[in-house]
């Protein structure tokens, strides 16, 4: 390891002049360090030695880091580190006292992220801060407080508030800026330097959009400011040496972050370190051991010191004690991790991907089955052989995913069928004979692999495909059928393929969206949905505007023109004579009467022994009632049921998802208790009776108690159900291609939305109903009943080979029943799903499975530009140094960081998390005054929002604004703490207050119970909303309407419309998408924005009607910042484009790529990766990496933000009053005189 320390920066010494703008420079650089640093560490970080020390800081004698999420400490000049504090979860951001007798930092030993304080040489931690808004520590003043940021006060997740408090603890103070990050203050007390905005966790390098941070000086004393830097770039960290400022910067040749200084005197700007191949990381300041100044810092995984004094640099050398338990190998029960899965030939076990490992489960006897043991391997996909012998899946063993079988038994050989393939596939589908294999890639391109020949078939490639297509066999494995996008935007065709001939047919046009194709099982129907039902109008109840729902039907295609009419029309009529013996027997003359069949006989007879069915326990099978939910109402809910013993399991559906259940009865009194999971991931528990064919039971959901009843409708069947009488299928199947789409015919169900088409073995079938009235349903196409039945609650599912056994797969719980109507499909057995998870061979895979998955979805096939192998082989030696999940989530960041683009994100993963532990709150800010808490302020949106009341504006609580809160639950309040930690673990909970409006607890005192909240986001959020408008109708005399639109996904459009239609007769609107948080394309919000006025109505009495009535006319404007962006940028890019009015702020945040899904890591962490991006109408790319300009440029300067101002509002009340005095401003026509029809026809002026 000496070898990686003093190569590493003789590297970096080498090539000065290698620059980022240089691709070939700095992949070769990249490539070259790779292997050095794989030199180095062949394989695994050698024993003692450590990397990835993270969020140091330095003092006169000692560094502070966290390694495996846990506090250490090591001498300055390195050497054996010890351990100082390890609570739940990852601290951050330790910092030294000035007397380095203290550290300070942010952790979670109760339950929330907050600030504690402990003494070097050890002790009690002890908490500073108990609010739950998170707290981010950042810095010691010279008198001994701590500066921090947290959003928790302000209504604006993205808006943090600085504060500094005591590290003895108290009421925090804010810092008179209106917001801010990275706060530090000079020694004297007086000079704040900060960052407006943090982003310094984004995923993005080279970064120039308008997030981009800046530092600035802010004098606490005479409240002035400057802004210290200017560059379009990335300038952050902020730390004070004397006058002097460090900071890190990106603006250097090697577009790489590194430390820079601003001079005190001249202000001028000179560069530090000149690292180029890895960012300068989390720097923190420290005095140096002579009083010269020292940073300390992560580069690449490594921790350095540089000398202020004389400029060097040098790596600190550090090695930990004890055990790494945290990578040891462990036994995990990988069974909450289940995904895809298939279906046995007959259903008796299922094959899913766990964890990386492809396993078998029994459905009922036996238990789980590894079939691949693979560490450091993905298997994905499985799909179980018709003829039952093999397992499909796909495996990256290789280095790529490539076709993989294996025996279904584990007992045979495991064979990899493809070679030498590139990209991401999907879902194998087995032909019905098991010589065949179809599948998808990532860029929609279907394949066929014949398993015998050891050949693989391009067949088509689907142009609008996301998530690889949905294929379909006929079942003499001749035909392949899908559907792909047709020439018009909106329009799918569904396509045959001819496995023998190679020709490929288009059978239906593009004239709607035709989709899910499925061959019958006799080779007379494909069946298939299309978009083609438009009588599901709806409208809206807020404007004139309207929807189409369930728009889609069902449709059979007869595959050849001799196919005969299902519906034809029949008629009852007698027969006689020579008509009774056509069957050429006699009466009574039973061939077989007398005879008994030798049960070993390999008699062809379709008629089997029937078992005796069972006992009807008077509990299994379908019941349906209604479920009364708080302040929602009543709902239909249907639910399976199957009891074995005592113990309850099924199935639940309404309008609000799908759900399972569990649980356990008492058969003599009836009582039951369990739980249930919702589709969405929630467990909700209840208790009550079941007896007598009716139950009563109690929900404890989130939003409060929920009363479910309901009544027994039928009794369960058996599952195992004998077969009828079928006719044979045909052995060839031949299709008319000529007219097939003609032939189609729609079946007698009601619209919907569709999907999982799939036929089971008696011809029926059986699709996912989607919305109200949801779940599995089934539909006979020749069957005499001709109605919709239900076959079990859930969404998708797929069939057994044979088609009597139905897979549905909600969550990570597997559930196997009968595919036929009143199915009570039971939980697979996944007891024993241990698996043994070594972190040194998972964690590579999953670093190379997310750098391949970005190579492979990534929007642009260039990657940027960007050398994306030599980038994978730079970093991929830090893996070997991670010692916790976090520290592997950290480098998939940094590796797709330099993608250099918007929506990059890592996210989940089994990392290290603290506790919850929910802290009440009130709604209401506090002061510290006569020695109490005094309620300063009830927070609360307008007259109006009903729905934005705390727990002290409730009507009856007798709390007012000036009140004093003296003690909770009887309990005097504590002022050496803040007023939180006096409802630490009362979040939710009803609590006594006792009040007054004096600060003493004397005889009158009040004492009110009130229900406390567990966040008051949403109750500040609208209050801030409130205060804003209330402001612009003070300043612009009730002419100006403001609204706020928090993101362009459905909270922002509901917050949109909920504003707009109650201001829109406004003479001007402001709107406000500052801090706007993305989601979708806005669209619809633009559309409402720009209706013009077409024409008026005039009545005899009453007010004229305006068309369209539901548009505001009159000059608008947007106002927009640095942290809006992705839909955020769309919605001013739009506005503009439209010319709705001017934009009015600072450049906003440059995000318009983005991202439709793709597959996970295999232990459940997710990668978002931008698989589409903006360009222009003129054919040149746009807004993404820059973001869109105002036309009105307001900085948020906090010299003009203090007592609450706003310069950016100000200048837009101010530009629309400047409009409305110009030609801009819009006055409706008066009614004209009533018209005269004396004469001929209308008057000249009317006509």
């Amino acid at each position: 390891m000496i070898a990686l320390v003093e190569t590493v920066p003789t590297l970096i010494s080498l090539i000065p002049s290698c620059t980022a703008m240089n691709t070939h420079c700095r992949s070769s650089l990249l490539s070259l360090l790779a292997i050095t640093l794989c030199a180095a560490s062949p394989g695994h970080a050698q024993v003692g030695q450590a990397g990835m020390l993270r969020y140091p800081d330095v003092s006169q004698t000692q560094i502070v880091f966290v390694y495996a999420n846990d506090l250490w400490l090591v001498d300055r000049a390195g050497g054996l580190a010890t351990p100082l504090a390890s609570p739940a979860g990852a601290e951050r951001n330790p910092r030294f006292s000035a007397d380095g007798k203290t550290i300070a930092f942010s952790g979670n030993y109760e339950g929330d992220s907050n600030l504690y304080t402990m003494n070097v040489g050890g002790g009690i931690p002890f908490r500073v801060t108990h609010h739950p808004g998170g707290d981010q520590f950042t810095d010691w003043t010279a008198d001994g407080r701590l500066v921090f940021s947290t959003s928790a006060f302000t209504g604006q997740r993205r808006a943090a508030q600085m504060f500094t408090v005591p590290a003895t603890g108290g009421l925090p103070t804010k810092v008179s800026i209106p917001y801010g990050a990275n706060g530090t203050i000079r020694a004297d007390g007086r000079m704040l330097a900060y960052t407006p905005n943090s982003r310094d966790n984004r995923n993005w390098k080279r970064y120039l959009g308008g997030t981009a941070t800046d530092v600035w000086l802010f004098d606490l004393q005479d409240k002035t400011s400057q802004r210290v830097t200017h560059w379009e770039g990335t300038d952050s960290f902020p730390m004070w040496h004397g006058d002097d400022l460090y900071f890190v910067s990106d603006r250097g040749s090697e577009q790489r972050l590194n430390v820079w200084k601003s001079d005190a005197q001249s202000g001028e700007l000179s560069q530090i370190t000149r690292f180029t191949d890895f960012d300068v990381k989390w720097p923190a300041i420290g005095p140096g051991d002579k009083g010269q100044g020292e940073i300390v810092f992560q580069n690449n995984s490594g921790l350095f010191l540089l000398d202020l004094g004389s400029g060097q640099t040098r790596q600190v050398s550090v090695k930990i004690p004890g055990a790494r338990e945290s990578i040891r190998p462990r036994m995990v029960d990988v069974s909450d991790a289940i995904s895809a899965g298939g279906l046995s030939s007959t259903g008796k076990r299922v094959a899913v991907e766990a964890r990386g490992d492809i396993w078998t489960l029994p459905a009922d006897k036996g238990k789980p089955r590894n079939l691949t043991h693979s560490d450091g391997v993905a298997e994905r996909d499985p799909s179980w052989s018709p003829d039952g012998r093999w397992v499909a899946y796909f495996s990256d063993a290789s280095g790529e995913y490539e076709l993989t079988l294996t025996q279904s038994d584990g007992r045979g050989e495991t064979r990899q069928l493809t070679q030498d393939t590139e990209g991401y596939k999907y879902q194998p589908v087995w032909s019905p004979n098991s010589e065949q294999i179809a599948y998808s890639d990532r860029s929609g391109t279907i394949y066929l692999h014949n398993i015998e020949a050891a050949t693989t078939t391009r067949v088509d490639q689907h142009g609008r495909a996301e998530w690889g297509v949905e294929l379909n066999w006929s079942h003499d494995s001749r035909w392949l059928t899908f559907s792909t996008p047709g020439a018009s935007a909106l329009g799918s065709s569904i396509m045959l393929y001819d496995t023998t001939s190679g020709i490929l047919e288009r059978v239906t046009s593009d004239m709607f969206s035709d989709s899910n194709p499925v061959f019958d099982r006799k080779g007379d129907y494909l069946y298939f949905a299309s978009v083609r039902n438009f009588n599901g109008q709806r409208g809206s109840a807020i404007d004139s505007n309207y929807v189409y729902e369930n728009a889609q039907v069902l449709l059979a295609v007869p595959l050849r023109k001799d196919v005969e009419f299902p519906w034809a029309e029949e008629s009852d009529e007698e027969t006689w004579g020579e008509e009774d013996e056509e069957d050429g027997e006699e009466p009574g003359n039973d061939e077989d009467d007398g005879e008994t069949q030798d049960p070993d006989s390999d008699s062809d007879s379709d008629e089997e022994e029937e078992e005796d069915e069972p006992a009807d326990d008077g509990v299994s099978g379908a019941w349906s009632g209604q479920l009364d939910i708080p302040e929602t109402g009543s709902i239909d809910v249907r639910m399976t049921i199957t009891m074995s013993g005592g113990t309850l399991s099924g199935t639940i559906s309404s309008a609000l998802g799908t759900a399972t259940m569990t649980g356990t009865l008492d058969l003599k009194s009836g009582e039951c208790s369990g739980d249930i999971h919702t589709d969405t991931g929630i467990t909700m528990p209840f208790t009550g009776k079941l007896s007598d064919g009716s139950l009563s039971w109690t929900i404890v959901s989130p939003d409060g108690n929920a009363r479910m009843t309901c009544d027994r409708a039928s009794p369960s069947s058996s599952d195992d159900e004998a077969d009828e009488d079928e006719d044979e299928p045909a052995k060839v199947v031949e299709i008319d291609i000529e007219g097939f789409e003609r032939r189609a015919l729609q079946l007698p169900v009601s619209a919907g939305s569709f999907g999982s088409l799939a036929v089971n073995h008696k011809g029926q079938l059986l699709y996912s109903r989607r919305g109200n009235d949801g779940g599995i349903k089934l539909y006979g196409l020749t069957d005499d009943d001709q109605t919709e039945k239900s076959v079990t609650g859930g969404g998708g599912f797929s069939l057994s080979s044979d088609g009597k056994k139905l897979l549905l797969l909600r969550g990570s719980a597997p559930s196997i029943g009968k595919a036929g109507e009143s199915s009570s499909p039971k939980n697979v057995k996944t007891d024993g799903m241990d698996s043994w998870i070594d972190a040194r061979q998972e964690w590579p895979q999953i670093y190379t499975d997310a750098w391949r998955l970005f190579r492979d979805y990534f929007y642009a096939e260039n990657m940027h530009g960007v050398d994306w192998k030599a980038v994978h082989d730079a970093y991929r030696p830090m893996i070997d140094f991670c010692v916790t999940r976090n520290d592997v989530d950290y480098v998939l960041r940094e590796i797709v960081s330099e993608l250099n683009c918007g929506h990059t994100y890592v996210r989940g993963g089994p990392m290290e998390r603290g506790p919850r532990v929910g802290v009440g709150l009130l709604g209401c800010d506090y002061s510290l005054e006569d020695g109490a808490y005094r309620i300063t302020k009830i927070i609360e949106g307008g007259v109006w929002d009903a729905d934005a009341r705390g727990p002290l504006s409730k009507t009856g609580v007798d709390v007012h604004e000036g009140d004093y809160l003296l003690a909770v639950d009887g309990v005097p309040m504590d002022t050496s703490v803040d007023p939180w930690a006096a409802f630490v673990g009362k979040g939710g909970q009803a609590v006594e207050l006792t009040v007054s409006s004096a600060p003493i607890l004397d005889d009158q005192a009040r004492r009110v119970r009130v229900k406390t909240l567990t966040s008051e986001s949403s109750l500040r959020y609208r209050n801030w909303i409130e205060t804003n408008r209330a402001t612009v109708e003070k300043d612009s005399g009730g002419r100006v309407g403001y609204i706020y639109v928090p993101d362009t996904g459905s909270r922002g459009r509901n917050d949109f419309f909920r504003q707009l239609y109650g201001q829109a007769h406004l003479d001007a609107l402001i709107v406000d998408e500052r801090w706007n948080g993305g989601g979708s394309f806005p669209n619809r919000e633009i559309e409402a924005l720009n209706r013009p006025r077409t024409n008026y109505w005039g009545r005899r009495w009453g007010m004229s009607w305006a068309t369209p009535h539901d548009s505001h006319q009159g000059p608008k404007c947007m106002l927009i910042n640095r942290d809006a962006g992705s839909g955020g940028d769309m919605f001013p890019y739009l506005f503009r484009q439209a010319g709705l009015g001017k934009l009015i702020g600072t450049r906003t945040w440059g995000g318009l790529v983005g991202y439709s899904g793709s597959p996970s890591l295999i232990d459940g962490a997710t990668l978002a990766i931008p698989s589409f991006g903006f360009f222009e109408l003129d054919g040149t790319w746009g807004v993404e990496g820059y973001g869109v300009a105002p036309d009105i440029e307001v900085l948020d300067d906090p010299a003009l933000m203090q007592d609450g101002a706003d310069p950016q509002l100000a200048k837009a009340i101010e530009q629309m009053l400047l409009e409305l005095s110009t030609a801009r401003a819009y006055t409706p026509p008066a009614r004209p005189a009533n018209p005269d029809r004396t004469g001929m026809g209308a008057a000249e002026q009317d006509r």
